[in-house]
């Protein structure tokens, strides 16, 4: 009897220990999820495709540059959701062959086609993502010489040797980013009707998640 008392006692343990693991889950994922903030999605479709890059690196990457507010600007001046500087922007409208218009720059459509064409564009400079998002946020010039100098290995580069802490979370927080976007929404960004009921899409990503968790084990 002793011995079916304490496999009784360890199996309500485990239980309680899963029940817990899995409630800490769903609170993480829930708080992840009120922190979605996309928005603009058919034109990150549209820029996405047109320059061949994932949507879902588009939006990690507006996610960390504006969080999707159109109207952001940083103190060095960056506009826009994908945060151009006005020398970037004059750059990339040369690169990827339109007009510049530096009254625009605060137009979706606009900084989206020269900002999603300009990481394209360092994309296939340096044929690697995170160079190339390096580049975005510290310059060309300033991965070029970590490069040169054997700070970053180019093909395969190490975030964490990024010199510059700005840089190196930046490159950091997109990854992570796109990570959380690639296993939630892999099928595709949630939309605008989805995103107003979190406690639903909340749901529906931790279902995501104990799928996974169950083909993982298997």
């Amino acid at each position: 009897m002793k011995v079916v008392k304490f496999i009784g006692k360890v199996l309500g343990f485990i239980v309680l220990a899963i029940g817990i693991f899995f409630a800490i889950v769903y609170g993480l994922i829930s708080y992840q999820t009120s922190r979605t903030q996309i928005s603009y999605q058919d034109q990150i479709y549209e820029y996405s495709e047109k320059y061949n890059v994932d949507p879902l690196l588009t939006a990690s990457i507006i996610k960390v540059e504006s969080d999707f507010d159109n109207n952001a600007q940083s103190h060095q001046g960056a506009h826009g959701l994908m945060q151009l500087l006005e020398d970037t922007a004059k750059h990339s409208a040369d690169v990827v062959g339109i007009d510049y218009y530096p009254e625009k720059l605060n137009d979706v459509d606009y900084n989206l086609d020269l900002g999603v064409g300009y990481f394209d564009y360092l994309y296939r400079y340096y044929n690697n993502r995170d160079l190339a998002l390096a580049a975005y946020n510290g310059g060309v010039g300033n991965v070029d010489n970590w490069i040169k100098e054997g700070t970053l290995d180019k093909d395969n580069p190490d975030p964490l040797n990024i010199p510059f802490e700005e840089t190196r979370q930046y490159v950091t927080k997109v990854n992570a980013n796109y990570e959380v976007m690639k296993k939630f929404y892999k099928d595709g960004l949630p939309s605008e009707e989805e995103i107003s009921d979190l406690r639903s899409l909340s749901n529906r990503n931790f279902e995501i998640f104990i799928k996974d968790f169950i083909r993982n084990i298997r």
